[in-house]
């Protein structure tokens, strides 16, 4: 997964989102997009966003940490460093 861009993870998780909640068809998700808000996820999509994610990109991120996930941005930086890391953030 290392040498993907910022911006290349970034349109991969909003196709995933865009998955989830078909609501979201034409809407340009940035980093900026709150999750729970501007993207209308309720709580059981954003568990199966974060675990479509983990998987995707070989990483892990802690149960504890996924409430503090609130923009797509925020979701982008747990991938960078779990990728960082080796797959554990």
């Amino acid at each position: 997964m290392e040498g993907l861009t910022r911006q290349e993870i970034i349109d991969i998780i909003a196709q995933m989102a865009n998955e989830l909640v078909p609501d979201l068809e034409g809407v340009h998700l940035t980093e900026d997009s709150k999750i729970n808000t501007d993207v209308n996820m309720d709580s059981m999509s954003m568990i199966l966003l974060i675990t479509k994610v983990e998987s995707r990109f070989n990483v892990s991120i802690p149960e504890d940490q996924w409430d503090s996930i609130l923009t797509l941005g925020q979701l982008v930086d747990k991938v960078q460093e779990g990728i960082k890391n080796g797959g554990n953030e």
